[in-house]
């Protein structure tokens, strides 16, 4: 799929290939300008494409009629920013508000809306008006307007961004809860990488109209190998070198030590991996520093460590942690003289 507005200097979709797996939460991150809400806004047919094509429920929309077009629309949701709630309805007739449109009846719209409002945990304020409700409640009334004609499909455009974390994690903590229980297909665009650890099952990233790498979010996250990817994750997990040691690194390999920041994902933190680099290899390892973090429901560990630097001795280290299944990232070297224990 391309696209390329009127006037601008390149595309905003660049030959964009990418397909989604049904029931999954799926994130899609990038720098400004790179292209994601391009990409939401013609999947939800707010913004046409150029060339190439675009299959959603297993439908080719290119030879869509009018009615079939409708007809897909009404299983695709979308949630953004701004929540666009009217002021002078009350939640509940705010979510009634599309099953309205597609001329359901008044009695089956309310019965209906009353139960999503109680799935997104806003039973007994139903006759609420926008402005008697927190920022977050809002965004639960969009969620459950967006799932009002039984979505299969929720689009997602920087959905948190305008809420305080404490209220972000529990919106997505229902957005969790509602694809596990509705099976409903999730897609969102986000600048911030907390809401990507937090809820996805596969990470896409864009730059220049194209995407560039993707995976499930654990690989991603924790071996990001496109430079985009690194840039995008920098500070993601607090993994910092000590002060003390970042004055004296230099970049280039020299005689001195090496520093290596590692991550053990779930599989690899089981295993006595730095032990046996000392006992089978004779490799003396120093930690230097650590810590625990978390990813989805996964708990992961960060260490940092100094091995003494030769050029047979260092392939054999990498090697090993390759194997068992550790991201390793040099990060510097300590000439001699300068190293510290």
């Amino acid at each position: 799929m391309s696209k390329k507005y009127p006037g601008a200097p390149s595309h905003a979709l660049d030959d964009v290939t990418v397909s989604f797996s049904s029931g999954k939460i799926h994130s899609i991150i990038g720098r400004s300008g790179a292209g994601k809400s391009t990409l939401i806004r013609c999947l939800n047919f707010l913004e046409s494409f150029d060339t190439g094509q675009l299959t959603i429920l297993g439908q080719h929309t290119q030879s869509m009629t009018k009615v079939q077009r409708h007809q897909v629309l009404k299983e695709i949701g979308s949630i953004f920013q701004q929540v666009n709630l009217l002021s002078r309805r009350t939640a509940l007739e705010n979510v009634m508000l599309p099953q309205e449109w597609q001329g359901v009846s008044k009695q089956a719209a309310k019965l209906r809306a009353r139960e999503l409002l109680a799935k997104v945990g806003l039973a007994g304020l139903e006759n609420r008006y926008p402005a008697q409700l927190s920022g977050g409640q809002c965004q639960r009334i969009a969620i459950a307007r967006a799932l009002a004609n039984e979505a299969k499909i929720l689009l997602c455009d920087e959905f948190t961004s305008a809420l305080d974390p404490e209220t972000s994690l529990e919106i997505l903590g229902l957005l969790r809860q509602l694809n596990k229980d509705l099976g409903v297909t999730i897609i969102l665009i986000t600048h911030d990488m907390n809401v990507v650890r937090e809820i996805s099952d596969f990470v896409y990233v864009m730059d220049n109209g194209r995407f560039v790498e993707q995976s499930d979010v654990e690989q991603l996250l924790l071996h990001p190998q496109h430079p985009t990817t690194q840039s995008l994750l920098t500070g993601l997990f607090v993994r910092d070198l000590p002060h003390h040691l970042q004055q004296s690194l230099v970049y280039t390999p020299c005689e001195g030590q090496v520093i290596v920041r590692l991550v053990f994902s779930s599989r690899s933190s089981q295993n006595p991996v730095i032990a046996e680099l000392i006992q089978q290899h004779q490799i003396p390892i120093n930690i230097l520093a650590g810590s625990m973090d978390h990813l989805r429901a996964t708990v992961f560990g960060t260490l940092l460590i100094s091995a003494p630097y030769n050029k047979v001795t260092h392939d054999i280290m990498m090697a090993h942690f390759s194997v068992n299944g550790i991201s390793a990232e040099i990060l510097g070297y300590l000439p001699v003289g300068d190293t510290h224990d």
